[in-house]
């Protein structure tokens, strides 16, 4: 039996047979997430080529740079934060499935269901803490107690960004799972 365009695709695609609308959803949060992801990376490469400058100025030349320090923990902060809503689309978090992988195929939907769930809520109460400290430092126009004297709602705005798209990818992956497929997509991409 020859296998068709069609097979291939439903075998490639895990949401084929999904709705036009959890289709585009899908897509749309893969293209944001993996925008994000690449701003990690270049994040990635900035606090690398960040921490060599500090370690050449300090220990090559004998002078070391006071404000790399606090740069890179802002950078840790935004690199973490652009990550997680890729990491839960991708089913990348820690989990631990011992009772999961016993369960049936629905059983472990619906688990997974409740799962987003969870992260929904716990992604609506990082958002709303962060919201209310990014304005709180804003309006009182806290800075950095570092030697950059960065106001302080610029780095503490990449948890709202990260809060609000582990949000939209959990509401996505419940979506999936609710409609019958898989919450997370495990696809090597």
């Amino acid at each position: 039996m020859a296998v068709t365009r069609n097979d291939a695709a439903l075998a490639s695609e895990p949401l084929a047979r999904a709705g036009l609308l959890l289709r585009t959803a899908d897509r749309w949060l893969g293209r944001i997430a993996f925008g994000l992801v690449l701003i990690g990376a270049m994040v990635v490469v900035l606090l690398t080529a960040l921490i060599g400058y500090s370690v050449f100025w300090r220990y090559v030349l004998g002078v070391p740079i006071a404000w790399t320090d606090e740069l890179s923990g802002y950078l840790v902060v935004l690199m973490v934060m652009v990550g997680v809503s890729e990491a839960l689309r991708r089913g990348d978090h820690i989990n631990v499935d011992l009772l999961v992988g016993r369960l049936t195929p629905p059983k472990q939907r619906w688990v997974a269901a409740w799962s987003m769930l969870a992260v929904i809520a716990v992604g609506v109460v990082l958002l709303l803490d962060a919201i209310s400290a990014v304005h709180g430092v804003h309006v009182m126009g806290l800075v950095s107690e570092g030697y950059l004297e960065i106001k302080m709602w610029i780095p503490q705005s990449a948890i709202i960004l990260g809060a609000a798209m582990l949000i939209v990818s959990a509401l996505v992956g419940l979506w999936r799972a609710l409609a019958g497929f898989p919450a997370v997509d495990r696809r090597e991409h």
